[in-house]
């Protein structure tokens, strides 16, 4: 971050006899002593040490130098410093220039209007203002301290550090440079081309580019946004988050909250955990997704988008809820796939299959398939059950997402319920290798079949109970889930940006913010 011979350019005066040389010299009083008076091209030297001025005033008893007007200290190793005044105390071993001041030591540069030097302690510091430049690194600050001792370097007040790949804005910054450890105390915020970083508390160590960040962290890249209690970069490519976590992606505007989380890639990859809540927040029809975990995945170069849910998984658009033990959703073809058991309900039909497919358009379920063992049932009343079975069942949803029609496809089985108005009056009971069936306000009111037709017509009075169900049967519709089981678990505060932000980072309406912040979606 920076060379550790930050002040090392001033570093050449210490407690001794100066021997001074001028073109004259003349003694003088000064505070009362008897001293000297030296002009024109003024100079001493100290263990190797070249100083020059244009002026001076040397009080032997107090052992104070004072000289003025392009002063000069040349190091034996190459280093420069030159400004206007230099105050030199052999006795307190301090020596402070001024004026304009300009520390050169190869690559290294400083400006400023104060440097001060402790020969003795070897600590140097500034307390108006410098920029600091080595090759591409820059930094500025109104107050440093450089201990060599302790290898520390401190800067305070409206620090920057840049350098090409990144900008670093704080108020109070430590770096050990035996360790190359940087630590942070207050709000900071690190801009690169791409990502955003603000935290309030941390440290970082630069070689190994690993650190840990604390008291409210936020991370933003390409148009996503994580925000957390605290995070560890584990190095310049991952890290992990704790705590309140929230994730934003503002293309697919999905949003995720959960305990912790693991990040890749300027959050490209991320994984979410404990007591997972997903929304693609819409206006009107906001899809919710409920887990153990989630897996996040944006490929940089197509920008597809996947998702992986697992464990305890439930999903809920509208009217239309699912559970499964895995849930796979991928924008290359706008699918969830659902496995483990999965079970999708309407208002009053429950539908299931080893498998389940769900396609999205336009942000909302449309449509899907049921494969193998596929069975949807239809509740008529509290008694009678409509069902629909076969190897595959293809399904459609309208907005609200219910159910509008089915196609089974090979080794169909049905019990169709027949009505008279609102009268359940007969029921039709079959096997037929394909089949299609209609439905409005989730009831059947078509049905066509295909191939090998063989059933049996029944008055409802006459059937047989034993033969109410069929093999795959199963309602369990109170283990639907339920609306409020989708609420935010916390509300997750934004750090606000002090300083001047990256482009992508997500922004939005008031009005949207203060829905998240309270979890109402529709």
């Amino acid at each position: 971050m920076l060379a550790f011979f930050l002040f090392g350019g001033i570093a050449i005066l210490s407690a001794q006899a100066i021997n001074l040389k001028a073109k004259k010299m003349k003694s003088i009083m000064i505070n009362g002593n008897k001293g000297q008076l030296l002009t024109g091209n003024v100079q001493f030297e100290q263990k190797g040490s070249k100083v020059f001025c244009d002026q001076a005033e040397y009080d032997p008893i107090n052992q104070v130098l004072v000289g003025t007007g392009n002063v000069r200290i040349i190091n034996p190793e190459g280093a420069i410093v030159t400004g206007q005044r230099l105050n030199f105390s052999s006795e307190s071993n301090l020596a402070i220039v001024s004026g304009d001041v300009l520390l050169k030591d190869n690559t290294l540069s400083i400006k400023a209007p104060v440097l001060t030097y402790q020969t003795e302690s070897k600590i140097g510091s500034y307390n108006q203002g410098a920029n600091i430049q080595d090759e591409d690194t820059y930094l500025r600050s109104r107050y440093g301290i450089y201990n060599p001792n302790k290898k520390e370097l401190y800067f305070r007040k409206d620090v920057v550090l840049q350098t090409p790949d990144y900008t670093i804005q704080t108020d109070t910054l430590k770096y050990q440079s035996d360790i190359k450890k940087a630590s942070f105390y207050t709000y900071t915020q690190i801009n690169t081309e791409e990502e955003q970083i603000i935290f309030n508390k941390g440290y970082y160590f630069t070689a190994e580019k690993r650190g840990f960040f604390s008291d409210s962290f936020a991370y933003a890249s390409k148009g996503r946004l994580m925000v957390a209690d605290s995070a560890f970069a584990e190095n310049e490519k991952s890290g992990k988050a704790f705590g309140h976590v929230w994730f934003y992606d503002s293309t697919e505007s999905w949003q995720m909250w959960g305990n912790r989380a693991f990040y890749k890639g300027n959050l490209g990859e991320t994984w979410v955990y404990g007591n997972v809540l997903a929304i693609q927040a819409d206006e009107s029809d906001s899809l919710f997704v409920l887990c153990d975990s989630l897996q996040n995945n944006k490929d940089t170069v197509t920008n597809i988008q996947e998702l992986t849910a697992y464990s305890n998984v439930s999903l809920m658009q509208k009217n239309a809820a699912a559970t499964a033990d895995i849930m796979h959703y991928s924008d290359l073809d706008s699918q969830f796939r659902l496995i483990g058991k999965p079970v999708l309900w309407d208002s009053a039909t429950r539908m299931s299959g080893d498998s389940i497919r769900l396609k999205i358009k336009n942000k909302k379920l449309k449509e899907g398939s049921l494969f193998p063992k596929a069975i949807i049932i239809i509740k008529e009343d509290s008694a009678h059950f409509s069902q629909i079975q076969g190897d595959s069942i293809h399904y459609y949803l309208d907005s609200q997402q219910k159910i509008t029609s089915s196609r089974v496809f090979r080794n169909g089985e049905s019990i169709y319920y027949i009505r008279e108005g609102d009268t359940l009056q007969s029921v039709f009971k079959t096997k037929c290798s394909d089949m299609y069936f209609g439905f409005a306000n989730n009831k059947i009111n078509k049905a066509v079949f295909y191939k090998e037709n063989k059933g049996k017509l029944y008055p409802l009075a006459d059937f047989p109970e034993g033969e109410m169900k069929l093999d795959r049967w199963i309602w369990d519709y109170e283990k639907k889930p339920k609306r409020q089981f989708f609420s935010s678990p916390f509300i997750q505060l934004i750090p606000i940006t002090r300083y001047n932000s990256i482009p992508n980072l997500p922004k939005a309406k008031p009005k949207k913010w203060y829905q998240f912040w309270n979890g109402n979606f529709n």
